[in-house]
């Protein structure tokens, strides 16, 4: 009997599988692509990120130091019952309110009015932290029966030519009051009384006469800013407010022509 091969060993042989030598040479250089590729993403999310980083840490420190905006730029936190002192405060500012403050713990309403007057004029006559003329100092110790006559009227006169001054000096360059002095003692005058309000009202009135001093770029002429002045301050339930001011060159001509005044050119005002 003739020996057959043995199929069954033959069968189970396995096959060996050729792998095509230019398909191994692509995978390799795939894998090798993949593998770049993935170093090139992560070191550019890494350098993104660091970008971000470093773009809002140069934008927070010249927010800072140039001050290009001040709106974002407030400092509220000095405040008491009945003000809260302006926006972007001075050095100067902070120690008027402060003084206001302090004034407001006793019982001396001189002292108390001549205060409130302090922080007006630190306000209202600084330019260097204001945006425009559409940002006037010291609204909130304006009499409220005037404040939004007084508003329309600042914006159109004494801080009508604030935003050009802004462009042409630099903010940093415009005038900021740096001291108060008070020219006369503060003393209760004739009752302040406004007969266009039906019926006629009367408040307590207090006269208060300060000058002061600025620091400003060597561009702008100190003598072209106002810096002495006369308020009336009142006594409304309580909250001292300026009803009137003037600049001392209209007092001096006013008295010249009518005698030392009291309160009569605040009435004839309010009258009319």
């Amino acid at each position: 009997m003739t020996d057959r091969p043995n199929q069954t060993s033959s069968g189970a042989r396995k096959k060996v599988r050729k792998i095509d030598p230019v398909k191994k040479k692509h995978r390799k250089m795939n894998q090798r692509m993949i593998l770049t590729l993935l170093i090139v993403s992560a070191v550019t999310i890494v350098a993104f990120v660091f970008n971000i980083i470093n773009v809002a840490r140069r934008t927070t420190s010249s927010s800072s130091e140039t001050n290009t905006s001040l709106s974002s730029n407030t400092d509220r936190s000095m405040k008491n019952d009945l003000y809260e002192i302006g926006n972007n405060p001075t050095d100067f500012e902070k120690q008027c309110f402060q003084e206001l403050s302090d004034a407001m713990q006793g019982t001396d309403q001189n002292a108390y009015a001549t205060a409130l007057v302090k922080c007006f004029v630190s306000d209202y006559f600084t330019w260097t932290n204001k945006d425009g003329n559409y940002e006037v100092g010291g609204l909130q110790y304006i009499f409220g029966e005037k404040y939004t006559t007084f508003e329309e009227w600042s914006r159109y006169n004494y801080y009508e030519n604030m935003d050009l001054y802004i462009s042409q000096y630099g903010r940093e360059n415009l005038p900021e009051v740096t001291s108060i002095t008070t020219e006369k003692d503060t003393f209760q005058t004739d009752d302040y009384t406004i007969n266009t309000i039906d019926p006629a009202q009367t408040y307590p009135c207090y006269q208060v006469q300060v000058s002061w001093t600025y620091t400003m770029g060597s561009s702008l002429n100190a003598s072209d800013f106002v810096n002495d002045m006369r308020f009336l301050v009142v006594d409304n339930d309580g909250r001292m407010e300026i009803a009137e001011f003037y600049d001392m060159n209209s007092v001096n001509a006013w008295e010249a022509a009518n005698g030392t005044s009291s309160n009569a050119e605040a009435t004839a005002s309010a009258e009319g």
